[in-house]
């Protein structure tokens, strides 16, 4: 099986378990570069060394193998990030055909997943969160849709796409759980407070009739029945700038906020990837498991075993 053929069948096969077409198409993305690199050979011709030369043309292309033929595929630098998403996709690539008998071990199984450095949170704040709550304030059609959508963000820790895929039957008021559905099939269901059921209920008050089963519509006489990834963004870029807030405020800075925020208060990361509609800790652990070093001395106070000792001393528990 040539490359150009391993790489669509893995894609064909994405597709087919359910996953999103945006993950299939970031599969096929990052694996272009390393079809460029090695050119189109049968994929057991693939050795440990041709995919480390490859990582490491990746990590600094101006000055590693600078004489390879396909080197310019990569305008400076990457990001160690980018690197790393591409070393994973070349790992999905090979443990497949390894699961479908198309090569007997993988050549990517000595060669480690570059670990970035640890980045700064990217968390929407809660000053700017109560912020944008309060550009919400006016009670018109526009503000009571927006306020409900950013408590949603903020209390369930969703992905935009699932926000916006919402039909009205898919939230229970009642049993305040919401089903969603993101990244391709897969649904879940998510809890909120009833802090966001007031918000949903305020909103579907004065929901236009006429908008088709989305939950969150656009609106304007020209506006689309299902609000988009867009509109969300827009909209809260737009409230940010009245509100004066320069930190984070896109939708998955609020899934960001709201994991940093659950751990900070004590959640566990088994329950936290549960609730972000993770398969693995791991996952949960790398991507919002970040915290700057003053939530950590908070976190640090809250439950350092000696804090709690003389916590239980003053309160004549000794």
């Amino acid at each position: 099986m040539l490359l150009t053929e391993a790489i669509e069948a893995l894609c064909i096969a994405t597709r087919v378990n359910g996953r999103s077409a945006r993950t299939v198409e970031s599969y096929r993305q990052k694996l272009m570069p390393l079809l460029t690199f090695v050119g189109n050979v049968p994929v057991e011709m693939i050795t440990v060394d041709d995919l480390r030369r490859y990582i490491a043309d990746l990590m600094d292309p101006r000055t590693l193998y600078a004489g390879h033929p396909s080197h310019r595929q990569v305008e400076g630098t990457l990001s160690p990030f980018t690197v790393a998403s591409h070393v994973r996709a070349c790992r999905r690539l090979f443990n497949w055909l390894v699961e479908e008998d198309r090569i007997e071990t993988s050549p990517m199984r000595r060669i480690r997943t570059p670990q970035p450095k640890r980045r700064e949170p990217k968390g929407i704040i809660r000053q700017d969160f109560l912020a944008l709550l309060e550009t919400t304030e006016g009670g018109s059609l526009d503000d009571l849709r927006d306020r409900a959508i950013i408590f949603f963000l903020a209390d369930t820790g969703c992905r935009v796409g699932g926000l916006c895929g919402l039909q009205v039957q898919d939230v229970n008021l009642g049993d305040r759980l919401a089903v969603l559905t993101e990244k391709g099939e897969k649904t879940r269901l998510v809890p909120f407070t009833k802090t966001t059921v007031q918000a949903i209920q305020d909103w579907l008050e004065v929901r236009p009739q006429d908008k088709g089963p989305a939950l969150f519509v656009g609106l304007g006489n020209r506006a689309k029945d299902t609000l988009s990834r867009n509109g969300v963004e827009t909209m809260l870029k737009r409230r940010a700038k009245r509100a004066g807030i320069t930190g984070p405020v896109n939708p998955h800075a609020f899934r960001h906020g709201f994991a940093r925020d659950f751990l900070l208060d004590g959640g566990d990361l088994g329950t936290l990837a549960d609730l972000l509609g993770h398969t693995s800790v791991l996952v949960t652990k790398e991507f919002y498991g970040i915290f700057t070093i003053q939530e950590l001395q908070v976190k640090h106070d809250r439950h350092s075993p000696v804090a709690q000792i003389f916590r239980d001393i003053e309160e004549g528990y000794e």
